[in-house]
């Protein structure tokens, strides 16, 4: 049997006639056996069925061949240029486990392989991915360790102890030693298919997962620590052009309405879209893998809370159509919806009922809120409206204001209205009870005495006070609003501060985790400093007293200083992993850090 590996020509085969014309070489008999089953078996038809020729022992029993003269006659077809090794990767799924099939392919009839070899990567793709979904569903614990190899400045693509890809193409997986070239380039295509997908992390030498789109905001808070504690101090340091974006991102900007805030999910990504634009550099750099990668979560979260907030909408504007529709609930029927709750979900479903053809809307300042006035586009509604009003409300002001409002506004479309004569008369009659409330009393007497033009003074009078009371009461909800973003606008920096510290405290904690039981060093503030730029000592000294962590030398932060969990029970579990690391390290399970055996003694006194 042959030592030395053939040389594999890949896609650029020859025919055994070709070769025969222009070298003079003739197969022995078993080359050429295995030959003719390859090349009736190298079709399009059997390559999209499957039915290509397995270079494995059944195979080559059907030929009368030992493996080792079938090896050796493959080693000449693949030598020669008449033959060469391709691949499918299969998932089975009953088992949970991908497996390398490899095939001996041909020219039959100078077919050109390219397009049969692109169908076979493109099924190996598909058949990667379904296990991807199935079996390598990222959780949190794996998400902060790849955060932590991406977000590290060394961080190297060829530094991993492999992925999938590695280990199924590893070259020891196929029969004779493969072409460098077409493992390097379906390697490549494969790649390159996941890096363009959105559902997929990529990690080259590390491992490809796949995101649950419920966990997307979350997995994308996680990183955020990084981004604020790593990442954005370095990449500033970087290019000043990153710099002034960032400070452009992090002013303060005022808040005009309740949508106009973005939520926690547009800031980071805006954070993420900021780097991008600056990919070049971060390639240079080491962070473009981080940031190619969050920006799929980042996606990815926008859309399933697009998603989630759509659902929501629209079961609300379900009910809100059902409730326009009731024959029995007066209050849904003339439906009213408080435009000062500053309900993000109410002022979407308030857009949408005035765009909707079966519904009329209008607006009227009450006394305390500016509100929003529905009911159905449907003649027989507003007359039914009109006469319950007249039946039960007619001597509460709002609700014939109300419908008055919803008439007045949409005059052309219920014209037809003011050809039915009882509709008229107790309309007329509604609104006389309104306007006898805001003129004198003796407007009365005239009425019943019959001088209709004082009457109809007054009336004029009573529209022209209303009109007033309207405009009075629109300029106080203006206030109030000015009043409220104010408010809003402090409410919200306090918030991003608190914020703020919350995502420090969370960053450190992740920090001293990745210290302690990643890297197995004691996480000095020199080190937090060179590792998280984030965590200066003058923010360390800070975050000690507000949040309990422990430190060797108390209150006051030296470079020397080691930092600590705190003693409280929300970090119970994270101190009994570190008990037990100490104890490895005294038991000399693990190599403890090269440090003063005081200091640990020390740190193990404050756990």
């Amino acid at each position: 049997m042959r030592i030395s590996p053939p040389h594999d020509h890949f896609l650029q085969l020859t025919t055994k006639e070709t070769l025969g014309r222009s070298s003079g070489i003739i197969l022995q008999k078993e080359a050429l056996s295995i030959m003719k089953t390859v090349e009736v078996q190298s079709s399009r038809e059997n390559i999209e069925a499957g039915h290509l020729f397995r270079p494995i022992d059944p195979n080559f029993e059907k030929l009368k061949m030992d493996h080792e003269t079938a090896m050796d006659a493959m080693w000449q077809l693949i030598d020669y240029g008449l033959t060469t090794q391709l691949f499918e990767i299969k998932f089975d799924a009953d088992v949970g486990e991908l497996r390398l099939v490899t095939f001996l392919v041909g020219l039959p009839g100078g077919m050109p392989l390219e397009e049969p070899y692109k169908l076979l990567i493109a099924r190996s793709t598909d058949h990667l991915f379904q296990y991807i979904q199935a079996k390598r569903i990222l959780t949190e614990d794996t998400w902060r360790l790849v955060l932590n190899k991406l977000a590290d400045i060394d961080y190297n693509e060829e530094s991993g102890s492999g992925d999938e890809l590695d280990r199924l193409l590893d070259p020891k997986q196929f029969p004779l030693q493969p072409s460098a070239e077409m493992l390097k380039r379906s390697r490549g295509l494969i790649v390159d298919e996941f890096d363009a997908d959105p559902r997929i992390v990529v990690l080259p030498h590390v491992g490809f997962y796949t995101v649950p789109e419920v966990e997307a905001a979350n997995f994308l808070q996680i990183a955020n620590e990084y981004l604020v504690t790593k990442v954005e101090p370095l990449a500033k340091a970087f290019d000043t052009e990153i710099r002034l974006a960032f400070d452009r991102i992090h002013s303060t900007t005022p808040v005009t309405s309740v949508n106009a805030e973005p939520s926690e999910i547009d800031l980071i990504r805006s954070k993420i879209d900021t780097l991008y634009e600056f990919k070049e550099i971060l390639k240079e750099n080491g962070f473009y893998p981080l940031i190619h990668n969050l920006r799929k979560v980042a996606e990815m979260a926008a859309k399933y809370a697009e998603v989630e907030k759509k659902r929501e909408v629209d079961r609300l504007l379900k009910v809100y159509m059902k409730m326009l529709d009731s024959q029995f609930d007066f209050d849904s029927r003339l439906l009213r919806i408080n435009l000062e709750k500053d309900n993000e979900h109410d002022t979407i479903i308030v857009d949408l009922l005035r765009k909707n053809p079966k519904v009329l809307s209008a607006e009227w300042f009450d006394q305390d809120a500016k509100i929003a006035i529905f009911v159905n586009n449907n003649e027989n509604n507003i007359k039914d409206i009109n006469h319950l009003i007249f039946q039960n409300y007619r001597f509460t002001t709002e609700h014939i204001l109300y419908l008055k409002a919803i008439i007045e506004l949409n005059e052309k479309e219920l014209k037809p209205l003011f050809k039915d004569d009882e509709f008229v008369k107790t309309y007329g009659k509604n609104l006389q009870s309104v306007y006898f409330k805001y003129i004198p009393w003796f407007y009365k007497l005239f009425y019943f005495l019959g001088v209709t033009p004082i009457v109809n003074s007054g009336y004029a009078k009573a529209k022209s006070i209303l009109t007033y009371a309207q405009m009075d009461r629109q300029f106080l909800y203006q206030k109030r609003r000015e009043n409220f973003y104010k408010k809003k606008l402090r409410e919200r920096e306090e918030r991003l501060e608190k914020e703020k510290k919350q995502q420090l405290k969370r960053a450190l904690v992740s920090a001293l985790s990745d210290a302690y039981f990643q890297k197995n060093c004691l996480p000095s503030v020199d080190w937090l400093g060179s590792n998280y730029p984030a965590f200066s000592a003058e923010t360390l000294e800070k975050m000690i007293p507000d949040f309990a962590f422990l430190s060797t030398t108390g209150k006051t932060v030296k470079p020397n200083s080691v930092i600590l969990f705190p003693n409280s029970p929300e970090f119970d579990s994270l101190n009994k992993r570190l008990k037990e690391l100490f104890n490895q390290w005294t038991r000399g399970e693990i190599d403890p850090p090269v440090e003063d055996p005081e200091l640990l003694v020390q740190i193990r006194g404050l756990i």
